[in-house]
């Protein structure tokens, strides 16, 4: 698979977040370092409120299949999180190829388990924190991190836009919008939402700002130099 630039952005992002938590031997550089599931597990615990490890750490000399069952442990508290904390249909969510993290340490599918693990973190009890933690990152990581849980609710969103039937059952209605799928979701991650999306407007009005600060100074600068042509 290519690995485009929106997976690097990802990536990059995704390193800079998780060296954010503390109780690690010792920073990572490249997603590819979780594929033996033991910092990824590290991370889930402190979203669960868990201060101890459930066993399901290993260390990255393990045989390929310690390393499966420890992802596939791993990606079933996942779901169960979405499930009966978060009232979310995990079936709804993508597949992973949890062999090809375990085995060949795929990128592409680690970086869809990491996709998953923040979008629970901005919505568990402790949402704050992870919050704060984002936003204590680079201009870049905010941004695909913000993308990477946009395309995780979009899964779920998109099933009420589609009125599946056991959703419109749910949701009691039939023409839900993406807007109002969004009341749907924990309250607590309502509000947060909304913060990032106020702050993502106000990013983009001194975006604009800039762009026209620019354009303004190129023109003088045309202006100065027409000047100086019809000068000599």
């Amino acid at each position: 698979m290519t690995f485009s630039r929106m997976e690097a952005a990802l990536e990059d992002a995704f390193v800079e977040w998780i060296n954010t938590f503390e109780g690690k031997s010792g920073p990572i550089d490249t997603v590819v370092e979780l594929s033996d599931g033991s910092v990824l597990s590290g991370v889930l615990i402190d979203i669960r409120n868990k201060r101890n490890s459930n066993g399901s750490a290993t260390n990255g000399n393990s045989t390929w299949v310690v390393r499966f069952n420890t992802i596939k442990k791993m990606h079933k508290l996942i779901t169960r999180y979405f499930d009966e904390v978060l009232g979310q249909d995990p079936d709804l969510l993508p597949s992973i190829n949890l062999a090809g993290i375990a085995k060949d340490a795929d990128l592409h599918e680690l970086l869809l388990l990491c996709q998953l693990i923040i979008a629970i973190a901005v919505q568990s009890d402790n949402n704050r924190t992870y919050i704060e933690m984002i936003q204590s990152l680079s201009q870049k990581s905010q941004h695909a991190l913000m993308l990477s849980i946009e395309e995780v609710m979009n899964h779920f969103n998109n099933e009420i836009d589609t009125m599946n039937p056991r959703n419109s059952q749910l949701s009691g209605t039939s023409g839900t919008t993406t807007t109002k799928s969004l009341h749907d979701m924990p309250y607590r991650y309502q509000v947060e939402f909304e913060k990032l999306n106020v702050e993502k407007k106000q990013f983009e009005v001194q975006h604009n700002q800039l762009l026209a600060e620019f354009d303004e100074l190129r023109e003088r600068f045309v202006s100065i130099s027409l000047f100086f042509v019809d000068f000599f």
